[in-house]
């Protein structure tokens, strides 16, 4: 494999998480704007509380 492939495959990994990482980044922002956001997660954490406590 020479230097300039080594180079643009380095380059096309890079361009591909910069692009994930932006990706993540605005599914957070909608997360944290959605109202609903803290009333699934506290749920969710009370579902897996008593599923836990089920299983003792």
């Amino acid at each position: 494999m020479t230097m300039y492939q080594r180079n643009r495959i380095k380059q096309e990994f890079d361009r591909q998480n910069a692009a994930a990482d932006a990706e993540a980044d605005g599914l957070l922002d909608k997360l944290k704007a959605s109202k609903w956001t803290a009333a699934i997660l506290l749920a969710s954490a009370v579902v897996l509380i008593v599923i836990l406590w089920s299983l003792l």
